[in-house]
C-alpha cells in the first residue's frame, strides 16, 4: 500500500498492516498446505510418519493407539518443538511449517502493530498487543501447556 493510499484510509495504519500481514501471512500457508500432502505422498519413507502405514492401520479399522503404533514414531505431549526442528527438512516438516506459521499468524502480525502503536506513542494499546505478544509467544514455547 502506498503512503498516501494509507493517508486516506478511515482504518487506522496499525489496523491495515495487521491485516496485510494476516492476508499475505494465510495466503502463503495456504500454499504450503496444497504442496506438503503432494511432497508427503510422493516421498512417504522420508516422512515422520509413512502415510502408506498410517492409511493401512486406518482403513483396517484399527483404534488409534493401534495406528499410533503401527506407525512407528512414539509422540508425546511437549515433543513438537524437538520433533519439528529434528525433521524440519522433510515433507512432514514441511506440513509442520505450515501449521506452525498459520497458527501463530496473529504473533506475526502484531509486529507491526506493536510497532505503529508505539511510533504514535498510544501506550495503552501497545502493552495490550505486548501482552498478547507475549502470550502468544508463551504458549508456542511450550513453557504455558494446557491441563492434562
Amino acid at each position: 500500500m502506498k503512503n498516501n493510499e494509507l493517508k486516506n484510509n478511515i482504518v487506522d495504519d496499525y489496523q491495515v498492516w495487521y491485516g496485510i500481514m494476516v492476508h499475505w501471512i494465510s495466503i502463503t500457508v495456504c500454499i504450503i498446505a496444497l504442496i506438503a500432502p503432494v511432497l508427503i505422498l510422493l516421498f512417504p519413507s522420508k516422512n515422520i510418519l509413512n502415510p502408506n502405514l498410517v492409511f493401512r492401520a486406518m482403513f483396517d479399522g484399527k483404534k488409534a493407539v493401534d495406528i499410533w503404533a503401527a506407525a512407528g514414531t512414539p509422540f508425546k505431549t511437549g515433543d513438537f518443538w524437538p520433533l519439528f526442528i529434528k525433521n524440519f527438512f522433510t515433507p512432514d516438516g514441511f506440513g509442520l511449517l505450515g501449521i506452525t506459521i498459520g497458527c501463530s499468524v496473529t504473533l506475526w502480525s502484531l509486529i507491526p502493530a506493536i510497532y505503529l502503536l508505539a511510533k504514535r506513542k498510544d501506550w495503552f494499546y501497545t502493552g495490550v498487543s505486548l501482552f498478547v505478544f507475549v502470550l502468544i509467544a508463551l504458549a508456542m514455547s511450550g513453557l504455558v501447556q494446557m491441563a492434562g
